[in-house]
Formats: C-alpha cells, structure tokens, sequence
C-alpha cells in the first residue's frame, strides 16, 4: 500500500487518539500486570498471522486500535502500523514493550520516516470495486479534457493539503491528467454546504477553480442564500462513500497502477510522489508554498 499522510495530517490524526485514549503521550502498559513482552498476544496482522504485540500496544488495541503489521524501526523502537476510527497511522514502542510513542519520526536530515514506514507495513483494503463506484459519484473534473490518465479525489473545500495537492498538480494537466474530485464535509461545520454550493453553481469547475485560488486569502465565492437538495445529497452521498471505503481523510486520490490494480494514497504525498501516483512524467512545480512537501 502506499500511503502518505503529511506530518501535520499525521499529529492531528495522533491527536485525536490520545484525546479517545485519555492517555498521555508516553503511554504505560494496561493498569493490569504487564506480561513478558515477548509473548505472543494472538493479533491477527493483515495476511501477517499470529504475531507479536508489547503490553503498551495492547493497551492501544483495547482501546480501538487495530495493530496491522510489526516491523523494526530505527533507534531500537518496535514499530506498529495499524488503524484507529478509519484512520491509518504508526507507533512506536520502546526496547522494553513498557511504553509508546504516538507522533512522526524523522530521521537526522529531517525526513518523515513514518509516512515510509506506513507506506512499507501497512498493506492496502481491496479496492477493486471501487473504481466503478467513483465513476458514477457526483464529481467536478479538473485537468484534461480528453485525459490520459484519470484519478478521483475526495476534497473538503477547507482542507489545506487538499488545495495543496490541488495546486502541485496542476503542472500534470498538461501531459494529460485529469482529477475528478469528490467533495465531502468533514472538516469544518460549514464544509458540507460549501461543497453543495460549489456543486450547485451554474459552473461547478469554475467555482471549485475559484475556490482554491482565493484559498488561504478569502472564503471565495459567498454561500448563496439556498442550497439545493439535490447539491445537499450528492454530498452526503460522496460523504457516505469516503466512510464505506474507509477513507479517514482527505485528501484521498485513488488510482491505478500500470497493471490495473486500484490503489490510494492518504493525505499530502510529496511532490517527488505524485509522478508514480499519475504514471506521467514528473513535472517542475514551482510554487514557494510547497516547498515543505518537497
């Protein structure tokens, strides 16, 4: 699988599980007596079987999250990829199974290595169906007219890595890619109508093309005074089906590999990332404000 949340993607979803866990950041075992460490704790890894889970990270699984894979990590840490409330995320134990660290782990030059960790031990849901889904989706195409290649994207109107990744593609369209963006509401209490509204325009791409231009300096185009059901429930529709793929967040691009296989990447890749995700040749995003995802 290939999944790369962007760091401040990544805190936020840590954050939200230390905030359903009411724990700290350095986490103790259960309040129970800790086994041995080494035992086996009969967690089932995604196509891994039986495998090895420290008493810190069962703590974490009794408490909502599902550990997927185990891996060694650097510095002696026992690494876990795993979900928790849809979302995908990683940590990190200590030598002893006694506690673990929720956050991102970079290495001496600074580089994210739990986005490749994730990316390395954290296998992909089936998602072979999911392609026809998306196609008969309500959707606002971005990019080429006559593409050559096509992915789908779930986008909240005020989600920043969405306007990012909206803004480093757009050297892609033209070697021929086209970004067909679902928009959803989850990100803030007025992301759904803003999304209806974009949808409701006489010039859906227009408006969405306006929207992410005046994002960060103004809220673009004013909700307008009624929103129409049918806006409303394309929505909620695309809403449900980021849920029933198990999306956790946006953005989400789903695409293909050369061989046909389905896949998604989670959150803001890096620039370098988004040739492999579009199979084109990698273009020059010159853009001072992505830098960071450089």
């Amino acid at each position: 699988m290939t999944t790369n949340l962007s760091a401040g993607r990544l805190l936020a979803v840590l954050g939200g599980l230390i905030a359903l866990l009411g724990l700290a950041l350095f986490l103790r075992g259960g309040a129970e007596p800790a086994p041995d460490p080494t035992s086996q704790a009969g967690s089932q890894a995604e196509g891994q079987g039986t495998q090895e889970v420290v008493p810190a990270v069962r703590a974490l699984g009794e408490r909502g999250l599902e550990v997927a894979q185990r891996f060694e990590a650097p510095g002696g840490l026992i690494g876990y990829t795993g979900r928790a409330g849809g979302r995908e995320l990683v940590v990190y134990a200590t030598p002893d199974g006694q506690h673990v660290l929720l956050g991102t782990l970079l290495d001496a030059e600074g580089n994210n290595l739990s986005q490749q960790h994730l990316a390395d031990h954290l296998s992909q849901p089936d998602l072979a169906e999911a392609w026809e889904r998306l196609a008969s989706a309500e959707w606002i195409a971005t990019g080429a007219r006559d593409p050559e290649r096509v992915v789908y994207m779930f986008t909240d109107p005020y989600c920043p890595y969405c306007n990012a990744i909206w803004r480093a593609s757009r050297p892609y369209y033209e070697e021929g890619l086209q970004i067909r963006h679902l928009l959803v509401g989850v990100i803030r209490p007025k992301s759904a109508d803003k999304a209806a509204a974009i949808l409701q325009a006489e010039d859906p791409a227009a408006a969405f093309r306006a929207h992410q231009e005046a994002y960060g300096q103004s809220d673009g185009q004013a909700l307008p005074d009624e929103l129409a059901d049918a806006a409303r429930e394309a929505v909620t529709a695309n809403n449900r089906l980021m849920s029933e793929l198990g999306v956790g967040g946006t953005p989400a691009v789903v695409y293909k590999t050369a061989d046909g296989t389905v896949k998604m990447a989670n959150g803001m890749p890096k620039l370098s990332r988004l040739a492999d995700i579009y199979r084109l040749p990698e273009q020059t995003v010159d853009d001072p404000a992505l830098d960071r995802f450089r």
